[in-house]
């Protein structure tokens, strides 16, 4: 199997609060703590399990809480120097697109948020469905005037693109209700709840790269919300896929399309304006997208109920990316990205 160089990013600035007010250490290790009393409480009080069970759990989670996850095989920021004052960093990427029926995605979609509906059909989608975009990604090397920013660090995303949030009838946003991230990265996840996304801190599996290899050949990712890699239990969350000859039937420029589409939570007030470059050496050559094909298991509260959706299309990329932080969403009416590669 053609193997590609795995990337990571960081998925943004870190917000004023934390890095002006207060050391960014105390600052994470504040949260972390924080975590681990609500769940040590919690487990008191709706589990019999014994003291020795829970503390060998806290063990390992303040274990975990000292481990990075440092991508071993991904490429450096190529893009650092050239945009310095920005926010900056590389995504590697397990991206698909699972196509549902318009009244489903309606019913997960606040009201008040209009469709694109002729926005996403020229990409050959009926307008009777829909396509949630999911992103299973882990972010590396985020700088800014030459500083790294953060760890690295695992996230995944249920997104609803095509979303009208400006009611103008022709700016696409992306709207997402729950994103799964790292517990390891409180900043990360200080800095997605800002935009009133609600975070679920979870665990990944592989934790350093946006899939695995298995031995059989397929490239999987699994998500394990909470502490449950370490109790043994099921993920929340999983995807499971073979390469293909070529991206089909979704054009690799619907992907370019939605990675780019400003993101927003459920007051639609600020909005994440990150930028994938997919014309960096990191999107060609011998790192080129390469399309897949498999399964997206998703379970509650990200879906109302568990399901599996098979035959899902979808590409596995590694791109740079710029990102600008808490963006007034007004601002990005008619948003379409900043030049060649950058948008669909």
């Amino acid at each position: 199997m053609r193997r590609r160089r795995d990337s990571e990013a960081f998925k943004g600035s870190i917000p004023a609060l934390a890095l002006n007010n207060a050391p960014v250490h105390m600052f994470a290790t504040s949260l972390i703590a924080s975590y681990c009393c609500t769940y040590i409480v919690e487990t008191i009080n709706h589990s019999t399990m014994n003291i020795f069970s829970l503390f060998l759990q806290l063990a390992t989670l303040l274990h975990l809480t000292s481990t990075q996850q440092t991508c071993t095989s991904c490429g450096a920021n190529p893009i650092a120097a050239t945009y310095p004052s920005s926010t900056t960093g590389v995504i590697n990427a397990t991206l698909s697109a699972i196509i549902v029926p318009l009244s489903y995605a309606r019913s997960l979609i606040p009201p008040q948020f209009p469709i694109l509906n002729n926005a996403y059909t020229r990409f050959g989608i009926p307008p009777d469905q829909y396509p949630i975009l999911i992103d299973a990604q882990i972010d590396h090397d985020i700088e800014q005037y030459g500083l790294n920013l953060v760890p690295d660090f695992s996230s995944f995303h249920v997104s609803f693109p095509f979303v009208d949030l400006l009611g103008d009838g022709y700016s696409n946003f992306k709207y997402d209700s729950y994103i799964y991230l790292s517990l390891l990265s409180p900043i990360a996840i200080a800095g997605t709840a800002a935009y009133n996304i609600t975070v679920l801190p979870a665990t990944f599996a592989p934790g350093n790269a946006a899939y695995t290899e298995e031995s059989w050949g397929e490239l999987s990712f699994e998500v394990f919300a909470g502490l449950a890699q370490v109790l043994g239990d099921p993920p929340a969350a999983s995807v499971l896929f073979h390469e293909t000859n070529s991206i089909s039937p979704l054009p690799l420029s619907f992907f370019k399309n939605t990675t780019n589409q400003p993101q927003f939570g459920g007051n639609g007030l600020l909005c994440d304006n990150m930028i994938r470059f997919w014309n960096t050496t990191l999107s060609k050559g011998e790192n080129v997208p390469i399309g897949l094909l498999g399964t997206v298991n998703l379970s509650p509260p990200v879906v109302p109920s568990q399901v599996v959706y098979s035959g899902v299309h979808g590409v596995a990329a590694t791109t740079a990316f710029i990102e600008n932080n808490y963006m007034n969403c007004s601002t990005l009416k008619g948003y379409g990205g900043t030049g060649s590669g950058d948008s669909g």
